[in-house]
């Protein structure tokens, strides 16, 4: 695999731009001043700020017994910017999911990192690299419940966070939107007949389902939804980042190194099969 290359350059310019900035911003001040500007401006290239919520598991977690953030993305996202450059290291940003996108606006963070899927929505306002998990949606229903097809979902409530790809998804399908927050909230609607069906990822389902301390009285439909993959995002015209996050997260699909992690944390591989259409 290539290393320390792909981001020689998108670091030299970044460099450039901090140290050109600051020293408009200090024309007065003095050189050792500057000098500790200069390699304040060289420290600040050297991270590449993921936006996370670190309560996603198994996506991005922290571990009950050593609350260290882990998870398959957490893992993805360490290897790519080893691709990147020899001084790049991923920094993990945490924040409520309605934060992520924002703050690619406003600086907090140079990635989003947290299963998105690209909208034509979205694609308005951010850009978005190839794709590198192939995401299903599962649905959970009451154990007793009469809905067994995708068919029997049209005119149920659906139990989804508003504004997301699996409340809109829900949506499609015909149900009508009960708010949550998170998955806890929608299996408990749903136990209790406040709501019919909660839609989200087969692996974070599944995730959720085998940790309970007891069986819940829900169950998982046979049927499930192909999702759009999901996607790394960058704020709007970052073309160098995006193109080198690309070509890294090609690379590491391919030698096999995300298939490693996804089973790991899956036992299953979630990578991308073909990117002939994405690139």
């Amino acid at each position: 695999m290539k290393k320390g290359r792909l981001l020689g350059k998108l670091t030299a310019l970044a460099a450039v731009s901090l140290v050109f900035l600051t020293a408009c911003q200090n024309q007065g001040a003095s050189e050792e001043d500057l000098a500790a500007t200069d390699s304040s401006a060289d420290q600040e290239t050297e991270v590449l700020r993921f936006g996370i919520t670190g309560g996603y598991p198994p996506s991005n977690y922290h571990d009950e017994d050593t609350e260290e953030l882990v998870g398959y993305e957490v893992d993805m996202a360490k290897e790519l910017v080893k691709d990147l450059d020899s001084d790049v290291e991923a920094e993990f940003v945490e924040m409520s999911f309605g934060s992520i996108l924002e703050s690619l606006n406003s600086d907090r963070i140079d990635v989003a990192m947290h299963s998105l899927s690209e909208t034509p929505e979205r694609a308005e306002q951010y850009d978005f690299t190839v794709p590198y998990f192939d995401k299903v949606w599962g649905i959970i229903v009451a154990e007793d419940s009469d809905i067994q097809t995708l068919d029997d979902l049209d005119g149920k409530r659906a139990a989804q966070s508003v504004s997301t790809s699996s409340g809109q998804e829900a949506e499609e399908l015909g149900g009508e939107l009960v708010p949550i927050d998170d998955v806890d909230e929608a299996v408990k609607l749903i136990t209790e007949d406040r709501a019919d069906f909660y839609l989200g990822s087969d692996v974070g389902q599944q995730d959720y389902l085998d940790k309970q301390p007891e069986p819940l009285p829900v169950r998982v439909l046979d049927e499930t939804v192909q999702d759009v993959p999901a996607s790394l995002v960058v704020p709007k015209g970052s073309d160098e980042l995006r193109e080198a996050l690309n070509e890294s997260i090609i690379e590491n699909t391919e030698d096999g190194t995300l298939a490693e992690i996804y089973d790991e944390y899956l036992d299953m591989d979630k990578s991308i099969e073909d990117f002939d259409e994405d690139e």
